[in-house]
């Protein structure tokens, strides 16, 4: 439900387009209000080619998986956007020279501009490499890498730029392939802004409170799932996240299970696991189609 910032998303990601043969593939994943209608406008208004979709999950991993495997044109350069991001008019340009200037590289990362920890991230990202869902670029071969050998991240998984950066700086094999961090080359000088969140808005403070809980989601599946790759590498990825934690804390419940006084996020999140709904459908339909001018 990014209505409020989609126009401002895709008319910066127009302005750093600017020049370039850029394509616009946007996925609303679990959306309730007129994004649809915002991005169509926003796409027309600014000349820039793409196709909208939508699924009904509410689920940013699943619609990562949708975009490599099924929905992505082919290109030698893909950048990822969060809806409510928006992009330096030089962003992409200097992701791009930054994986020119670094063959090693299978990604480029770049790092926030707005925000109190905007300046800690930076410069932690700078110090271990690694990618923000916010906005990232991958090369094109190495995404075509990751859909022959069938790799998908798994569904409900909250932080799913986080697996993709396990992805690249393992070469794809976390068995053999070791661990470089160099596989992720930093663009200090590529940046993005985020809408701040204001303490006196009530739809902030739920987005803060529901960030805080994903974040203890989060924190769940990522024990769970290194237990699931180191022994068998990424072939061992489970098809939901959610369904490998439960699965983790019964295992071993009194070393698994957070304790609320401790983790009280965590402990939450676990309780929506064990409580939560079937799944939505995952697949996408396209609901708007806009050529280029």
């Amino acid at each position: 439900n990014e209505a409020a910032s989609i126009d401002g998303c895709l008319r910066a990601l127009a302005e750093a387009g600017r020049g370039r043969a850029l394509h616009v593939t946007i996925l609303l994943n679990g959306t309730s209000d007129d994004s649809a209608a915002r991005a169509a406008a926003a796409l027309h208004a600014t000349g820039q080619a793409g196709r909208i979709y939508s699924i009904a999950e509410p689920d940013k991993s699943n619609a990562l998986n949708q975009f490599m495997h099924h929905l992505r044109p082919t290109a030698s350069t893909y950048f990822f956007v969060d809806g409510y991001a928006a992009v330096a008019p030089d962003a992409l340009r200097r992701l791009d020279a930054t994986l020119r200037a670094n063959p090693a590289a299978l990604a480029a990362a770049a790092v926030p501009s707005s925000g109190r920890s905007a300046a800690r991230l930076r410069a932690a990202m700078l110090q271990t490499p690694g990618l923000h869902g916010s906005l990232f670029a991958l090369r094109g071969e190495f995404v075509e890498r990751i859909v022959a050998l069938g790799l998908r991240l798994p569904r409900q998984l909250y932080r799913g730029d986080g697996l993709i950066g396990s992805f690249v700086q393992h070469d794809l094999d976390a068995t053999a392939g070791g661990w470089l961090p160099e596989r992720i080359a930093v663009a200090g000088d590529a940046t993005w802004q985020a809408p701040g969140l204001r303490a006196w808005k009530w739809g902030d403070l739920r987005r803060h409170a529901n960030r805080l809980l994903q974040q203890g989601r989060g924190r769940l599946q990522n024990a769970a799932l290194i237990d699931a790759i180191y022994p068998a590498g990424f072939a061992g990825l489970p098809e939901d996240a959610d369904a490998q934690v439960l699965r983790w804390v019964a295992a071993d419940p009194g070393a698994r299970s957070p304790r609320p006084w401790r983790d009280p996020f965590a402990a939450i999140a676990l309780h929506r696991m064990r409580r939560a709904a079937p799944r939505l459908d995952p697949r996408p339909r396209l609901v708007a189609m806009v050529p280029a001018p």
